[in-house]
């Protein structure tokens, strides 16, 4: 990621001598018209906002600062429900804090689901709020299914993600700030809109192909630098 750039840039590795190429992942094929109603599954009305995450219940993806957000959001929206599809170790402990903060009729904790691709075009915003993040999948995934993303600026999510033009970005462990962007972005499907149509076409950088065809791009480049100005192709 650049960040990792950067940290090689400070310990005294001359610029010129890094180079990034974004990781690749192979997309499962688009979901056609959804078998399931998500807001039937979680007994929301038909066209409630939904603020949906596909992410293992994992300490790292740091749910707990998403049920902490989605208590302010909830707070000033009704009528929005959270839908988290992913299981994992944290479930107990965020069962009892969702009990504690009178969630349970807004956050909806569906496990894994063989179907989740095909439930998150049906998604309102997607929500990503890992405090530790590589090249998050899932997030890929609803650029690549039309769904805006709020997502924390951690890891290689940065990369990935550029702030006001196909998503937003918030703090790390920064709940307030979390559901800030969550309020605003609910607020303005026109700025949603736009980010998606701007993801969609970001996304296609982190295709499989394109990390093949970088990585093989930067291989002759160095070759041919090797080989020098009078090398014959």
């Amino acid at each position: 990621s650049r960040g990792v750039m950067e940290v090689m840039r400070r310990a005294g590795i001359a610029a010129s001598r890094l180079a990034l190429v974004p990781s690749g992942v192979a997309f499962a094929v688009a979901p056609g018209p959804p078998a399931t109603d998500l807001r039937a599954v979680i007994g929301a009305p038909a066209g409630a906002p939904v603020v949906g995450t596909v992410a293992a219940l994992a300490p790292h993806k740091n749910h707990a600062d998403l049920l902490e957000a989605a208590a302010e959001v909830v707070a000033q929206r009704p009528d929005v429900h959270f839908t988290w599809l992913g299981e994992g170790e944290c479930r107990p402990a965020l069962e009892r804090r969702r009990r504690e903060l009178k969630l349970e009729g807004n956050v909806h904790l569906l496990g894994f689901r063989e179907d989740a691709l095909a439930l998150v075009p049906q998604f309102t915003v997607f929500a990503l709020s890992s405090y530790l993040e590589g090249l998050c999948t899932s997030l890929l995934d609803a650029q690549r299914l039309g769904v805006a993303v709020v997502a924390t600026a951690v890891g290689g999510v940065p990369d990935v993600i550029e702030d006001g033009v196909n998503g937003r970005l918030v703090p790390g462990r920064e709940s307030p700030a979390l559901a800030a962007a969550l309020l605003a972005a609910l607020a303005d499907g026109a700025a949603r809109t736009r980010w998606a149509a701007a993801a969609r076409l970001s996304v296609e950088a982190f295709r499989s192909e394109r990390m093949v065809e970088g990585t093989l791009e930067l291989y002759r480049a160095v070759l041919h630098e090797k080989a020098g100005p009078d090398a014959v192709a």
